[in-house]
């Protein structure tokens, strides 16, 4: 099992990546718009079926001067969030900038989980959010990853990306402890077979 899971936040300036990440640490956002400036992250720790778990989640500032480090933060992550505006259609064309060219440039085996999150779903109609549930679910199977909707200024409104992440998270866990008892049972064959080796 992983000692820490390493979750990025990616998407053009202004879609509400900072937002999302303090709803997710602290259930609370702050309505003052502060871009951020190159990297940031928070820490926080969750539980997943009574095993704690350790989430480093990085902020990465949305603005083209900064696209050149980003890579560098990518790198090694579990999951990455790339963000769009729901009420901002070049936003949303710029997912593929995000994973092709800053995710999977150092992942080319695809082992980094995609989650694409439409914020601010509270500003569009539900025809809008309809139109944009299909684009963003094809969009998602493209890159083998999931489509959520959500509205950083409540922390109920994230509760689709928060239950996406712990799902993931649940799975690579399962995924661990799995290989853990497949590696005891060897150990335990081996010992038999070394034992039965002895006697004759």
């Amino acid at each position: 099992m992983r000692s820490k899971y390493k979750i990025v936040f990616l998407g053009t300036q202004s879609v509400g990546k900072t937002t999302l990440i303090s709803q997710f640490v602290h259930r609370h956002a702050d309505e003052k718009y502060h871009p951020t400036i190159g990297i940031d992250f928070l820490s926080t720790k969750i539980d997943i079926n009574g095993k704690e778990v350790k989430l480093q989640l990085w902020d990465t500032a949305g603005q083209e001067r900064f696209n050149s480090i980003i890579p560098n933060y990518t790198r090694d992550s579990f999951i990455a969030i790339v963000v769009f505006d729901l009420s901002n259609q070049k936003s949303f064309e710029q997912i593929d900038h995000w994973i092709n060219d800053l995710v999977r440039i150092h992942d080319t085996n695809n082992c980094v989980k995609v989650i694409i999150a439409g914020n601010k779903k509270d500003l569009i109609s539900e025809e809008q959010r309809l139109s944009f549930s299909s684009l963003g679910n094809q969009k998602a199977q493209e890159h083998k990853g999931k489509y959520v909707e959500t509205s950083a200024m409540k922390y109920e409104d994230i509760y689709e990306l928060v239950k996406t992440v712990n799902d993931y998270i649940f799975e690579d866990i399962q995924r661990s402890d799995s290989v853990i008892d497949l590696n005891k049972e060897s150990e335990v064959i081996n010992l038999e077979a070394t034992r039965k080796g002895r006697c004759c």
